[in-house]
């Protein structure tokens, strides 16, 4: 690519991003549209974080009860056969 080319691309890309033009302020609404996206995918993060560690709590729960649970059958004497019918 010659000079001039290469200086007449860089013009044209400067009068594109200048302050106040149409393209810079599409930039600007484009760049704060991807920021507010990441805030909100962010609150939405951690909001799965938190029903995450909920789950977590309430499976420890239900293993110890299941594992007491099983404990106690297993602590009980065998039934005893019937006879007699």
């Amino acid at each position: 690519m010659s000079t001039p080319c290469l200086l007449v691309r860089l013009g044209v890309v400067a009068l594109l991003i200048a302050p106040g033009t149409a393209a810079a302020q599409s930039i600007e609404a484009r760049f704060n549209d991807l920021q507010r996206s990441i805030s909100a995918l962010s609150a939405q993060i951690e909001q799965l974080k938190v029903q995450e560690r909920q789950l977590e709590q309430q499976l420890t729960k239900m293993q110890t009860s299941f594992e007491q649970r099983i404990e106690r059958l297993e602590k009980r004497p065998a039934p005893t056969p019937r006879t007699g019918r």
